[in-house]
């Protein structure tokens, strides 16, 4: 009778209204921040690769940063390495030991890093969420190599 804009307000403007606060009130609500708590806190990965030839697991030294493939973060610096069993003979730079070359090494890094804890979903090293058991290709500068993370435990300082 008036209209639109007059004294009465016609159903299907109200229904369209009512569509359009909800989704504003929906907006509002998922772009606020979450409010779990997430500590920074440094972090200890055990990391164990099997059947590491010989060569490669010599280049892997203390101090350099380890990356995983998949991910393209870095898990953390080695702080620690042990390799089973003992070393064998080691070799001059360009001269080749055909049997050296066989030889196979497990080796054990221990890697430490800051990281993100949230209490619903894990440890962070970056985007990526880390757990023991998984199995990931893992990358430092020189070398390359399949390792499982054996053991996270979160350093109390």
């Amino acid at each position: 009778e008036q209209g639109r804009i007059g004294g009465r307000i016609h159903w299907l403007d109200l229904i369209l209204l009512l569509m359009v606060l909800a989704v504003m009130a929906r907006t509002i609500i998922f772009s606020w921040p979450r409010f779990d708590r997430r500590e920074e806190r440094k972090i200890r990965l055990e990391i164990v690769a099997f059947g590491v030839p010989v060569d490669l697991a010599e280049s892997l030294a203390v101090g350099q940063w380890v990356k995983d493939q998949t991910s393209g973060e870095f898990l953390g610096q080695i702080t620690k390495k042990e390799l089973s069993p003992p070393r064998r003979e080691r070799r001059g730079f360009g001269e080749l030991n055909l049997p050296a070359l066989r030889q196979q090494q497990d080796v054990l890094l221990i890697l430490e890093r800051f990281g993100r804890i949230n209490e619903r979903e894990g440890i962070f090293c970056g985007r990526e969420v880390v757990r023991s058991g998984q199995e990931r290709l893992f990358h430092t500068l020189y070398t390359e190599f399949v390792g499982r993370i054996n053991r996270i435990s979160v350093m109390n300082e």
